[in-house]
């Protein structure tokens, strides 16, 4: 099977250029994409940058997939990390709207414009906290986090962010007590297909670190959350006609006393490492993908080398 790991897929959108050492990374982790394959291959895979193969071990018995370095664009391929056309249906700002109308965006979210929008969204904000994130971007990247007005360095990182991206998505920070998500599928007939949540490993800033499928997400939370997910794809392939795997983020966080779930945070149109960590969990049984040292009993994805870039599962 051909696969096209584009990882690079929210650089591409927003017209950026990555870090050649984000484009290694990236290109490494991509390789796990083949896990995803409906069969045991052999694979093909093309990926942003070349990478040294001995580092992708042989998946407990199945095969490392022969890598190839795609550049603009990789050749006629059967499945692809994120349909290169999907650029309006991976747009923060598309899902803030699709919060809304679900009415579950959270209050004074919204669409910024400019630094002087910006000055007089802050002036009536009451939330402790707040972040910017760019419209295209994955793992954390291309955001700033802030606390009341916008002063001194902060100021001019987002000038610079807007200057770069362009409309920058504003939320309230929060703060979160557990990271999920939940996959799905558009059908070419539009039919919607969610699978149960996953939890997400993330690091104090939301910086993604894993995926946990174990132990199950609690039904009170699992069921709005599914429920969300399904209504959010179907005004996701509504509005922009899109067909094929997505994602749904969300997180509950700490109101006061109790704690609230934030059923929509971002919508990735697009495979994700919660697929991933499904395909593994079907191939091998795993129930947790990671990034980092690997405990003794897990299974290595991608060897470590002097970058520090290693995956593995358990």
């Amino acid at each position: 099977m051909r696969l096209y790991g584009n990882l690079d897929c929210e650089a591409r959108w927003a017209g950026v250029a990555l870090p050649a050492a984000v484009v290694q990374r990236i290109s490494l982790y991509a390789a796990l994409f083949a896990a995803c394959a409906p069969d045991d291959g052999p694979h093909e895979i093309w990926v942003p940058a070349a990478i040294d193969p001995a580092r992708l071990l042989a998946h407990a018995g199945w095969p490392a997939p022969v890598v190839h370095v795609a550049g603009a664009a990789a050749p006629a391929v059967d499945l692809a990390w994120a349909d290169p056309q999907a650029r309006s249906a991976n747009d923060r700002s598309a899902t803030l709207a699709i919060a809304e109308t679900l009415g579950v965006a959270l209050p004074g979210a919204r669409v910024i414009h400019s630094l002087a929008e910006l000055d007089a969204h802050l002036a009536a904000f009451t939330g402790p906290a707040w972040i910017c994130k760019a419209r295209w971007t994955a793992a954390g990247r291309d955001r700033a986090r802030g606390a009341g007005p916008l002063l001194g360095e902060l100021r001019t990182r987002i000038t610079r962010m807007l200057a770069r991206f362009g409309p920058l998505v504003f939320e309230p920070w929060l703060d979160r007590v557990a990271d999920l998500g939940v996959c799905g599928e558009i059908a070419a007939d539009g039919a919607i297909f969610v699978h149960e949540p996953h939890w997400q490993i993330t690091d104090p800033r939301g910086g993604f670190l894993g995926i946990a499928l174990t132990p199950d997400v609690d039904r009170a939370i699992a069921a709005p959350l599914i429920a969300t997910a399904r209504a959010a794809a179907e005004r996701l392939a509504a509005r922009t006609g899109y067909r094929g795997p997505f994602a749904i983020d969300a997180f509950v966080y700490r109101d006061g006393l109790r704690h609230a779930l934030h059923p929509l945070c971002e919508i990735n149109a697009r495979h994700s490492f919660g697929w991933i960590a499904r395909a593994l969990a079907h191939r091998l049984g795993a129930r947790r993908l990671g990034f980092g040292a690997a405990p003794p009993e897990a299974t290595v994805l991608i060897a470590p080398g002097d970058d520090r870039v290693t995956a593995w599962c358990a």
